[in-house]
């Protein structure tokens, strides 16, 4: 699943063609995504003008001029395809928006998604706070209310591991299943920690490595294992420096004893037993 650095790639280059870009054609090819699209998105977003793309989590936020938001969720394999010429369907193509930059270039921003378990939803920007996907997000990993007391008063309610933690939405918003495993390794903390034991100390480990890995993987254009492509087809360079993630029977770069893998809530959780405690 595209985690928060893959969403980020995406938003980035979005950012570069649809900030005051005119919405000229909407293509729904197939409303039955994990949740259905609305009837209605194709008028209510057509002649409307994009403004400048965010992210929430591993949402994609575009506000647009008439006080609507486009969100584009990518579920478990979706990728967003943007190209500057017009290219036939694709199998998996779902829905296909046509822009015209403000600088009176053409683009086409093609949602392709063979699991069909991402989204696309229209919405008023008064509505943003009862979204039903965004309502109950919590901190995003780069904003200083993520900082030790936050954690602190947080990890005093719950029973936890810190794996299952740290991929609680509600918590921290964006990571997933990749970076947590590589942000406990840089920590240096074992994933079956209950977040009631860590220490001051150790929670600003987490919080440090959280930020480093993720600045590391957006910089490369997020981590391609499977699905995940950039919008401009190419791959996403992280998976070179991931340090435990898929990493079962290898060498520890730090310890040199072999990696584990583990099952944690039914996904697989590598770690290092001798470094990470």
């Amino acid at each position: 699943m595209p985690e928060l650095p893959e969403v980020e790639t995406v938003c980035l280059a979005l950012s570069k063609i649809v900030n005051n870009a005119e919405i000229i054609d909407i293509e729904i090819l197939r409303h039955d995504l994990r949740w259905k699209i609305k009837k209605s998105l194709k008028n209510d977003l057509e002649n409307d003008f994009f403004k400048h793309p965010l992210r929430r989590g591993k949402y994609i936020l575009i506000p647009t001029i008439k006080n609507n938001i486009l969100l584009i969720h990518l579920g478990m394999s979706g990728q967003i395809k943007i190209r500057d010429k017009f290219e036939s369907i694709f199998k998996h193509d779902h829905v296909r928006i046509a822009i015209k930059s403000r600088d009176n270039k053409k683009y086409f921003i093609t949602y392709n998604d063979p699991r069909r378990f991402g989204y696309i939803d229209l919405f008023h920007k008064k509505e943003i706070s009862k979204h039903f996907l965004l309502k109950k997000l919590g901190v995003e990993p780069f904003d200083k209310k993520l900082n030790v007391g936050y954690l602190q008063i947080l990890f005093e309610k719950k029973i936890k591991c810190i794996k299952d933690t740290l991929m609680d939405q509600s918590v921290i918003a964006g990571i997933g299943n990749i970076y947590a495993s590589e942000i406990l390794f840089k920590a240096k903390v074992n994933p079956y920690r209950s977040v009631k034991t860590l220490k001051k100390k150790e929670i600003k480990s987490i919080i440090n490595a959280t930020r480093q890995i993720l600045i590391k993987s957006i910089s490369v254009g997020g981590t391609t294992l499977q699905n995940h492509l950039q919008p401009s087809g190419k791959l996403g360079y992280f998976f070179q420096e991931l340090e435990v993630y898929g990493k079962k029977n290898k060498n520890c770069i730090k310890c040199k004893q072999s990696i584990s893998v583990t099952v944690i809530s039914n996904r697989s959780t590598y770690f290092c037993n001798n470094c990470q405690i």
